[in-house]
């Protein structure tokens, strides 16, 4: 939970607000004089007569050019939090940035962040800008896969689908959107609209909210309204479907309309298209990556084809399309600098540029020089900056920016409620009956072994399953926590252990599909280690549960004679209520997500 510093340490950080006249216009994309020119495929004149909602014509923005403010609105800086804001400061002023992504490690420093923002809404403000900045927050070293604030964690989405529960999942999104509010954030990158399916990425797997199209759906749109109530606007990450993507991929299939449609019905697109249906306005990742193409060229063409047949076309989407790193072309020929314009290209309306500050400007220049020349038309960026403004209207302000309230709630590191409640409705008991380690003598030797895990930031947690070993031992003292590599196996060290344990937990978290052969071999070298206790009487056996910290689809195989659980995440929060089920301290209530 999140809270203010005492009143005489906290520093003012609206001081340099001030007022500032308004237009009195009203764009209503719906009436065709304000969008009639707002078209992809118009030409250079289509430009002069668009009104771009919420700007000015007249503002005192640094940009000498309209079409450099427009194309600045459509462009996403990404700053560390560690970083000054002054260093950005210029590219607000010219040409008019109108977006923020900033970064952060696993637990930032909240009031260093809030004040950060507020510096930057206040350079926006002195530059004119019409409408305030969107800022987003990204813990790019975050171990799990959805934010939690200070020392709050919540469920990651495929963890909160397991408690099929929508209330819950919009009391969360209400929650982290409370918190990134009162920092001044506006933006968050979720949920991801992508079904869980043969094809997933392990470690993409918790992004997902399973594999069911209808339960999906009412998730995504609870999170989206739990986020919303709080004012912060939730960008969805979708992908095309697979056999769209194959018609996209295909040179010979230029006329590809009908089998887009055709395709595009399936239960697959259903969270896409509702989403849209419920939010048409709102921001959306949507497109493949640009080098799953045999060339950069056709790639633009496809997403742009997606974009404009499934989204705008098919479903109404009126939003803008925000590329990521994804969009970013590995192949060196089409080096940073030149993906923003690529993307644009490609039909996607807010760009992120590249974080390199050399890399960076070099684009800002391209994309610059592309207009001036027309191979980049001004009307597409026009369009692209329409649909920023009206995206921005539905939920920013400048009295809600720099009225907005300090959080209510003090810091605090005891466990959140709300959150302690989303990880236990999860915790999905895979095997009927007690729990095995029921009725174990307190002084037998409990062994748990974990997998090493990528450390994806310098301050992530060591060992991250060490609150899985602490919980075990409270009720076993003799717990002897051991961790192996997928990459050496069971090795020697593993043996003594397995040897004279009375219970053995197995943990499984699968992080890639390169190492899923190798996870099969350590659960075939375990059992083989096993087997001469196998022929002991019953009573000499041990105990086996094996633990599911990721993604449920290791869990398919049947573990004959172990007893399963699955916590779909390795967050504290989520192996403090896996341990509770494991001891049989309470029943699993979750089910997995269909």
């Amino acid at each position: 939970m999140i809270g203010p510093r005492p009143a005489e340490e906290r520093p003012d950080l609206y001081s340099h607000f001030y007022a500032r006249s308004r237009p009195t216009g009203r764009f209503d994309i719906n009436r065709p004089e304000d969008t009639k020119r707002s078209n992809m495929d118009g030409n250079m004149s289509d430009y002069g007569g668009l009104w771009i909602p919420g700007m000015d014509n007249t503002s005192s923005c640094a940009s000498t050019k309209p079409w450099e403010r427009y194309l600045g609105q459509t462009l996403i800086v990404v700053l560390d939090y560690h970083q000054d804001p002054l260093t950005i400061r210029s590219l607000i002023h010219d040409p008019g940035i109108g977006s923020v992504i900033v970064t952060c490690s696993d637990v930032p420093d909240l009031d260093r962040i809030a004040i950060l923002v507020s510096q930057l809404q206040q350079f926006a403000r002195e530059a004119g800008h019409d409408q305030p900045l969107t800022i987003g927050l990204k813990q790019e070293g975050a171990l799990y896969d959805f934010l939690g604030l200070g020392q709050t964690r919540y469920p990651s989405p495929l963890s909160l689908a397991a408690g099929h529960s929508t209330e819950l999942i919009h009391q969360v999104g209400s929650a982290i959107g409370k918190e990134l509010a009162s920092i001044g954030v506006n933006w968050i990158f979720t949920p991801t609209l992508d079904l869980l399916s043969d094809i997933t990425e392990p470690l993409s797997a918790s992004q997902t909210f399973g594999s069911n199209a209808t339960a999906a759906t009412e998730n995504a749109i609870a999170l989206i309204e739990g986020l919303a109530a709080e004012a912060v606007s939730a960008c969805s990450n979708a992908h095309p479907p697979g056999a769209v993507l194959e018609i996209f991929r295909s040179q010979e299939n230029k006329e590809f309309a009908d089998d887009v449609n055709e395709h595009s019905d399936t239960s697959e697109f259903l969270p896409i298209a509702s989403v849209i249906a419920r939010y048409p306005r709102n921001s959306m990742q949507f497109g493949a990556a640009i080098h799953d193409f045999p060339n950069p060229e056709q790639s633009a063409q496809s997403i742009r084809a997606a974009c404009e047949t499934i989204l705008r076309n098919k479903c109404g989407y009126r939003g803008p399309t925000v590329s990521s790193l994804a969009e970013t072309p590995e192949d060196a020929s089409v080096c940073a600098k030149h993906a923003p314009l690529l993307t644009i290209l490609s039909g996607l309306d807010m760009l992120r540029l590249p974080e390199d500050p050399e890399a960076r400007d070099a684009s800002i220049s391209i994309l610059k020089a592309a207009m001036a020349s027309n191979a980049l038309p001004p009307s597409i960026v026009s369009a692209a900056a329409a649909r920023v403004a009206s995206f921005k209207a539905q939920f920013l302000s400048w009295e809600r920016v720099f009225n907005r309230q300090p959080p209510e709630l003090p810091l605090t590191t005891a466990p959140d409620p709300l959150a302690q409640r989303a990880f236990r409705a999860s915790t999905t008991a895979i095997s009927s009956g007690p729990s095995p380690l029921l009725g174990l003598a307190p002084n037998s030797v409990v062994v748990l072994l974990t997998p090493q895990v990528h450390r994806r930031h310098p301050n992530s947690p060591s060992d991250p399953f060490e609150p899985l070993g602490q919980a075990l031992s409270r009720s076993f003292p003799r717990t002897r926590h051991v961790a192996y590599n997928l990459a050496e196996g069971l090795t020697g060290t593993h043996l003594p252990f397995i040897q004279r344990a009375a219970a053995i937990v197995l943990v499984l978290c699968n992080q890639s599909s390169a190492y899923i052969e190798s996870q099969d071999e350590f659960v075939r070298a375990l059992r083989n280690a096993m087997r001469a206790r196998d022929a002991m009487p019953v009573q000499q056996r041990p105990r086996r549960i094996v633990i599911g910290a990721g993604d449920p689809r290791d869990l398919r195989d049947a573990f004959e004679g172990w007893w399963a659980v699955c916590c779909y995440e390795f967050s504290k929060g989520a192996l403090e209520a896996a341990a509770e089920v494991v001891l049989g301290e309470r029943q699993a209530t979750g089910r997995l997500p269909a």
